[in-house]
């Protein structure tokens, strides 16, 4: 879901604003219903640089990340990382920042140090 903060941003944009574009996906494990007041992951455990944005089309966005099964490895290594949220959010130096979009996942995906994960968000202009 695009964020209350998402949409302001890209209102800004519009309007002639130079404000900040997505620069980082964040993942975490926290559960719960998508709102769009949310501006931060439930409980966030990693941000990677978005690996690549794409104007597939004329109305079209698409955004990736990336993260190897080192990095996920690391994230919980006894238990595993339980993968159940994400979103994009501008450069941060922490793990907390205004969000472009979440994402919640109703059953985790646990990482144990052999997978990877790739993201993809679409945003379609209509």
């Amino acid at each position: 879901m695009i964020t209350n903060w998402g949409k302001t941003r890209v209102a800004l944009f519009l309007a002639g604003s130079t404000t900040t574009p997505p620069g980082y996906y964040m993942i975490g494990s926290g559960s719960g219903t998508v709102v769009s007041t949310q501006t931060e992951l439930i409980y966030p455990a990693d941000r990677q640089s978005i690996t690549s944005v794409n104007g597939e089309t004329s109305y079209k966005s698409k955004w990736i990340g990336d993260w190897n099964s080192i990095e996920l490895s690391g994230l919980d290594p006894v238990n595993g990382f339980h993968f159940t949220e994400w979103g994009m959010c501008v450069d941060k130096a922490d793990l907390t920042g205004s969000m472009w979009s979440r994402t919640a996942m109703p059953n985790a995906i646990t990482f144990a140090g052999t997978t990877e994960l790739r993201i993809q968000e679409v945003w379609e202009i209509y």
